[in-house]
């Protein structure tokens, strides 16, 4: 279950230090009275700061991703409803089409940081534009550039997201000061709570405070590169495949005409 990717080592890391925090409070009976407030901005600025971003940033991204796909797919029917292009010349086009959409979505799944893969692909489409350039009027050219600039405002933008991220400074702050909030914590609590409440309920709360923090941060990780399989709300980028159905070019013009 991808619910279970919020649990890994830190989890175990984080869980392990709340323990012997609790332990080595108990047993040499320290005890500390301050407030909790300092830990609260320290670990709550950060930490909420960077669930929002990731989330703008995979909002962003299904929004790039539309636009992608719908510039993709006006450039592929300005070819089909194209009367002087043959059928093995639109079956060349989609080809090269569906290359470019394979490669950016294999550039995001597998964490490819250089555009020019994709910007190769992308330059094959101009190369049977000007090799059919005969058979391919100024008006559907003119579209096809129109149309071809939010492909690459698009990609550009979607393949940038797999080097930039959140501040990773930022990230680091807050999983730092979890892992030393149940230093604090474990005392504070047994100072107020001292004879009040048996030594396993120390145990547990510390532990569950922990726990909870702890997997707020591997949840904003998850949905950091939201591009790969880990997180439970990451995008389903293979939604936006392009998945036309087989048409013959004189389908696509009676269908163009009717409209």
């Amino acid at each position: 279950m991808k619910v279970l990717n919020f649990f890994n080592i830190r989890t175990l890391i984080v869980l392990g230090i709340s323990q012997l925090a609790v332990f080595l409070t108990i047993e040499f009976g320290l005890k500390l009275n301050l407030s909790l407030l300092l830990f609260s901005l320290a670990i709550g600025f950060p930490l909420g700061f960077s669930i929002q971003a990731a989330f703008k940033r995979r909002d962003k991204a299904l929004e790039f991703f539309s636009l992608f796909k719908g510039g993709m797919t006006s450039i592929y029917y300005c070819f089909f409803i194209n009367e002087d292009l043959k059928p093995d010349q639109q079956r060349e086009i989609k080809g090269i089409l569906t290359a470019m959409v394979e490669q950016l979505m294999f550039q995001l799944e597998n964490h490819v940081i250089d555009y020019e893969p994709f910007h190769k692909k992308a330059n094959e489409l101009f190369v049977f534009c000007n090799k059919n350039r005969e058979d391919i009027s100024g008006r559907s050219m003119q579209r096809i550039i129109r149309f071809f600039r939010d492909v690459s405002l698009s990609s550009t933008y979607l393949i940038g997201l797999v080097r930039h991220r959140t501040m990773a400074g930022l990230r680091f702050y807050a999983v730092v000061f979890i892992a030393i909030f149940p230093m604090v914590q474990a005392p504070l609590l047994y100072f107020h709570l001292d004879n009040q409440i048996p030594h396993w309920a120390f145990y547990t709360v510390v532990a569950l405070s922990s726990l909870l923090l702890i997997t707020l941060s591997n949840f904003q990780t998850a949905i950091e590169y939201p591009f790969d399989a880990n997180g439970v709300d990451n995008i389903h980028i293979r939604d936006f495949e392009m998945n036309l159905e087989e048409a013959s070019a004189n389908d696509v013009r009676e269908k163009s005409k009717v409209v």
